[in-house]
């Protein structure tokens, strides 16, 4: 019988019923499925339950030294010990099982925890609660009902994957329940202004030189409406970058003034377009973004296009444009 609630009991029980666990999230993991992730871990090791982080890419530089972030490992590969040596998969902010970038996770149940609209309740155990600001906020209610205090590492990893998730507080979700869970893990040891740095102020080099390239890019189109930057392999060649430098730069055009939605197409390696959209406002790239297979949030959301960046930078522009009622 699959289960399927905005109530972390019976989440909760699951997971404290398992020995070992397999822990993944989607494939470019960003602050909310990283920072998610360690806290469930630590979770896992104070109940007893012994668990493995595996993730399909990259931790993204600027959260590498978030606390435990060097258990993640990170491998194209499920364990050789999968799945005899566990007996529980939990996939942290996926809307789609293969979002994860494995196969085979089915062999075992599948604890399902997300925040997006469009998750189908893949899971034995599904806690979806699309009105959670963050799966940070979701893990941090986890705790609340097993009864264990998070310990200042997993609140500053929470207060990571909230603060990420919500813009730093500047997007639509970032609501009462938001800045609620933010105080209450300051209140057991958070530190904002470490998050801040880290976030903010531990980029790579590589992400640096990529983001000159990047906005050296930039287009304006529909009428100041939509802004669109790309990055092609010779862009990550050139910067000797990786898709895990990419985090956060979608967000530079979207301060422009007058623009109500962007687009970032990444193309790191030859046949297959990354896309990244943003939004403010009331309009809805996640319905954008659901056209060519994708799928996320009202103002944020992405999806992966097989083929040619330029015939994805089309394709996505013009579906863009439609959207925003202009031509391009």
């Amino acid at each position: 019988m699959t289960i399927a609630s905005t109530d972390p009991q019976d989440a909760v029980k699951r997971f404290k019923g398992s020995y070992r666990t397999l822990l993944t999230c989607h494939r470019n993991p960003d602050g909310d499925a990283i920072g998610s992730e360690l806290a469930l871990a630590e979770l896992a090791d104070r109940l007893g339950v012994k668990t493995v982080i595996v993730n399909r890419d990259p931790t993204p530089a600027n959260l590498t030294l978030l606390p435990g972030a060097d258990r993640i490992v990170v491998t194209s590969t499920l364990p050789e010990d999968f799945p005899d040596d566990f007996d529980l998969v939990i996939t942290v902010e996926c809307p789609g099982l293969d979002r994860t970038g494995f196969e085979g996770l089915t062999r075992l149940p599948i604890l399902n925890i997300d925040h997006h609209p469009a998750n189908p309740a893949y899971g034995v155990v599904n806690f979806l609660d699309e009105t959670s600001p963050a799966v940070g906020e979701m893990v941090w209610q986890m705790y609340g009902e097993i009864g264990i205090v998070p310990t200042p590492a997993a609140a500053t990893n929470l207060y990571a994957a909230l603060s990420t998730d919500t813009g730093d507080f500047k997007y639509s979700n970032a609501t009462e329940r938001a800045f609620r869970a933010a105080a209450e893990m300051v209140d057991c040891g958070a530190d904002p202004t470490m998050v801040a740095e880290l976030v903010h102020g531990n980029r790579s080099e590589a992400s640096v030189r990529l983001l000159g390239e990047v906005l050296g890019s930039l287009r304006i189109e529909c009428n100041g409406r939509l802004a669109v930057i790309t990055a092609d392999e010779e862009a990550f060649r050139r910067s000797h970058a990786g898709p895990e430098d990419t985090e956060e730069i979608v967000n530079i055009p979207r301060s422009i003034a007058g623009v109500e939605a962007v687009v970032f197409l990444k193309q790191p390696e030859p046949g297959t377009v990354k896309v990244s959209f943003r939004s403010r406002g009331d309009f809805d790239v996640r319905t954008v973004a659901a056209g060519f297979g994708g799928g996320g949030h009202r103002n944020a959301a992405g999806c992966t296009i097989t083929g040619h960046l330029a015939d994805a930078e089309r394709a996505v522009t013009t579906a863009l444009a439609d959207a925003l009622g202009s031509g391009t």
